[in-house]
């Protein structure tokens, strides 16, 4: 019993980012309660967001740890994850209270949503256990099913809300069926010989030693088995809007208030992402790089690897039709989905730049969605004919979107371009010819319809119906561009900064993942 005392007492102190994070949500509830409204909130969010962030890092460790028998990872890529979680919500806070005030509607709830929405992503992104993947999944995707919705009187939130809680719900259904179809797998080769508990046969380093022995020699549970992890990348590929379980994405972020949107595409996508690649990692999927190099499941790779392409092609193709601003990036979102996918399947260098990629795309990403944010009072104000002359209407306005748009481009010097050649470069290493050539033709597709808005706004014809941005750069905004443009410049000449931790991490948690194999 002490035994178990010690060990819930060390997890409670490896989880202090979580629960500080939770009490943050819980607070911010209780104000909203006693109506304590204000300006009190996204700052109180804010602060929560950083102090979480700072306490990840000061009780993370660079080894490889977990919290509550296996459940939770703690040390490793785990708290560099948490920062980059924290990050995309204290980013899309910057935007946020003054959308909300433009359009009337305070709503009060959503900081403590938001912080939810962080909780869920981290419990996600850094489970060392399927259930626990599963649970985060779902405290982060209601959340977002709530922000889908939010403006409940209007047709096109109900619509938006409607679509994702849906299509969002089977995703979770598949996803769990196939963890379900693991779990009977794990447990019929454990059971008999009774080396663990009930509980933790859906840990990953359990199934890492135990499927092997159950796939040995059996055709029927090899059948079961892609069967399961078919059903679980089929969970994952919907919420990172991968083709062909993209569809809820242009309809979904069309509907929601376009700061959270940008978070949707952001953290909710970059916790899905990482939680598949640790779950990628740990049960061999890929090659590992340390030495030595092998594949365990290369089917696999091959599904994720048609994916990719098809992702890749169409998100760019459709985004390039599109004429509102919104869909389009909705569109180009699920374009950097297939890159991030490339990546993947380029093995162990590959994951650390997806990795590195999630969260270039994060700073990307929320400032374009910001800006139009800023830019929008009504639906037609996402038009891209509305944007025409708006370079000589507001020329810092459009000149900050052009960084973000120049960046999503891959335009050196920005981040965006180091972001993509870390990823096109592992793949060529990898020799995935056919899939770095089809990402960087796509990439040049992505250039027309990212560059034609650049073009509208400095050199179109200006309109009477253009924005009025004068009384819109208010501090909070203006800070957090000014922020993200210093970032996305900063990582684009020293990304190192940021690849040299990433790389640290991933290294650490791949050697670890070698010696519990024996090799």
């Amino acid at each position: 019993m002490e035994f178990s005392i010690d060990l819930l007492g060390q997890s409670t102190v490896q989880i202090l980012p979580i629960l500080f994070l939770l009490l943050v949500g819980l607070a911010l509830m209780m104000l909203d309660a006693f109506k304590v409204h204000g300006k009190i909130l996204p700052i109180l969010t804010g602060l929560g967001l950083i102090f979480s962030a700072v306490l990840a890092l000061a009780y993370g460790s660079p080894s490889s740890q977990v919290a509550f028998f296996g459940m939770l990872e703690t040390g490793g890529i785990a708290p560099l994850v948490h920062v980059f979680l924290c990050a995309s919500g204290l980013f899309t806070l910057f935007f946020l209270p003054d959308y909300l005030k433009r359009y009337h509607r305070p709503i009060e709830d959503v900081y403590a949503l938001l912080v939810f929405a962080v909780i869920g992503m981290v419990l996600m992104a850094n489970a060392a256990d399927l259930i626990m993947t599963f649970i985060g999944l779902e405290t982060m995707s209601m959340c977002l099913y709530i922000f889908a919705a939010m403006y409940k009187t209007e047709e096109r939130s109900n619509e938006s809300g409607f679509k994702y809680f849906l299509l969002g719900s089977f995703a979770s259904a598949f996803l769990l069926l196939g963890i379900s179809l693991i779990y009977g797998l794990s447990g019929m080769h454990q059971l008999p010989q009774a080396k663990v508990s009930m509980g933790s046969l859906l840990n990953l380093d359990v199934l890492a030693n135990t499927l092997p022995n159950v796939l040995e020699g059996s055709n029927v549970n090899e059948i079961i088995f892609y069967t399961a992890i078919g059903l679980i990348l089929i969970g994952f590929l919907f919420k990172v809007a991968a083709f062909p379980f993209h569809s809820w994405t242009p309809d979904v972020y069309e509907g929601t208030p376009t700061p959270l949107a940008g978070f949707m595409a952001t953290g909710g996508k970059m916790a899905a992402f990482i939680a598949l690649g640790v779950i990628m990692q740990k049960l061999n999927f890929f090659y590992i790089e340390n030495g030595v190099e092998f594949e365990t499941y290369p089917k696999i790779i091959q599904v994720l690897a048609i994916a990719s392409l098809l992702t890749m092609i169409y998100g760019n193709i459709v985004a390039a039709r599109q004429t509102n601003i919104k869909r389009m990036l909705a569109y180009s979102s699920i374009a950097h989905s297939g890159y991030v996918l490339l990546g993947f399947c380029a093995g162990g260098d590959g994951f650390e730049a997806s990795l590195f990629y999630l969260f270039i795309y994060t700073l990307m990403n929320i400032g374009a969605f910001g800006m139009v944010g800023m830019a929008e009072r009504q639906y037609e104000d996402t038009h891209m004919d509305h944007w025409k002359g708006l370079g000589k209407k507001a020329p810092y306005f459009a000149a900050a979107m052009s960084v973000f748009l120049f960046s999503l481009t891959g335009i050196p010097p920005l981040a965006g371009f180091m972001a993509k050649y870390q990823v096109f470069i592992t793949a060529i290493r990898a020799d995935l010819i056919l899939l770095a050539t089809v990402g960087i033709l796509t990439s040049v597709i992505g250039a027309y319809y990212y560059i034609r808005l650049i073009v509208y706004m400095f050199f179109g014809e200006e309109q009477e119906t253009a924005p009025d941005l004068n009384t819109r750069f208010t501090w909070m905004p203006a800070t957090g561009i000014a922020l993200l443009v210093a970032l996305i410049l900063f990582f684009g000449v020293l990304p190192s900064t940021i690849l040299s931790p990433i790389d640290k991490v991933v290294e650490s948690g791949l050697g670890i993942v070698m010696a519990s194999l024996g090799m």
